[in-house]
């Protein structure tokens, strides 16, 4: 049985079982691009750009272009949650707990899901790039990563989220040729929105009012980026990475069409007594979901300080 059953037992606490703060339901849902796969690895097959051909003669010979075919490969990784209540507990209880038990571990397979998405943002891709099956790791290049000391005049020095930052995100992001249309989205922690107000409260009254309704919650966009909040802890979130030996964290901005989650399956639950286990109620849940980056260009990594 669980060790922590006791916290539910009715001689010292309420009939109701309370979760603990913790991320409810999957921040990126409706922000990436999502599919859904059969088998381990499934690739996706991308064509570049190519060139028209000036005709500059009568009845010349036709020329060849040849595109270039690339292949993008997600790969899906397994998760498994489960605990179990001790038969006799449930007389001690005005409620029965597998009912909380199974909303916990939906949270929990809900944050794995967005796990999936913030290691694949920045993190290495695999690609077949000439058609060979030959599958290589792709890192993001340095055109997509803002430096922890960016600084759009003056001296570098290390800084949390600025305007400036986001201003390079943005016009790299758009510099890259996203299709018309595609919704452009940054994942950041408190943090980063905190340290954005006081940067922007040194550049007009007009930045800051819009800054401060991102802080309250009221909007969601500024600078034409929709903002993602995550948390700092993977405990009790899907958490952006952060250097400890530096304070600094990963965020990014991204255009929807430049990450992927591909379910293979989607998250299930079962409820059933264990025979082995003295007749005890087992809650069962497992996934199978993986995530990759589409195209670095569509990708911006900035890095933010959050030293005191």
């Amino acid at each position: 049985m669980s060790v922590q059953i006791n916290a539910a037992m009715v001689e010292q606490y309420s009939a109701n079982v309370e979760h603990l703060g913790q991320q409810m339901g999957c921040r990126f849902d409706g922000k990436v691009r999502s599919e859904s796969q059969k088998g381990k690895t499934k690739f996706w097959e991308q064509l570049g750009a190519t060139k028209a051909v000036k005709r500059t003669t009568r009845h010349g010979d036709t020329p060849r272009v040849d595109s270039k075919h690339r292949r993008r490969a997600c790969y899906l990784n397994d998760y498994d949650w489960s605990d179990l209540v001790d038969s006799l507990d449930d007389v001690k209880l005005l409620i029965s707990p597998a009912s909380s038990y199974s909303i916990s571990a939906a949270m929990a397979m809900s944050r794995a899901k967005d796990e999936e998405v913030i290691t694949a943002a920045t993190g290495a891709a695999y690609a077949d790039v000439d058609g060979s099956d030959a599958v290589v790791s792709v890192a993001l290049p340095s055109t997509s990563k803002i430096a922890v000391d960016y600084v759009l005049t003056g001296s570098a020095a290390n800084s949390g989220l600025t305007l400036a930052k986001l201003i390079k995100a943005k016009s790299n992001l758009s510099k890259s040729e996203v299709p018309k249309g595609t919704r452009l989205f940054i994942a950041v922690t408190q943090q980063q929105i905190d340290d954005l107000l006081n940067n922007v409260s040194q550049v007009s009254s007009s930045d800051y009012a819009a800054v401060k309704a991102l802080v309250n919650g009221d909007v969601n966009y500024f600078a034409g980026l929709e903002f993602i909040r995550l948390g700092s802890d993977s405990a009790n979130s899907a958490a952006l990475t952060l250097t400890a030996s530096t304070d600094v964290r990963t965020c990014f901005a991204y255009a929807q069409v430049g990450l992927l989650r591909s379910i293979g399956q989607d998250s299930h639950g079962d409820i059933s007594k264990r025979a082995d286990k003295n007749n005890a109620v087992q809650v069962y849940y497992n996934m199978s979901c993986g995530a990759t980056r589409l195209q670095e260009e569509y990708v911006q990594q900035i890095l933010c300080d959050e030293s005191p």
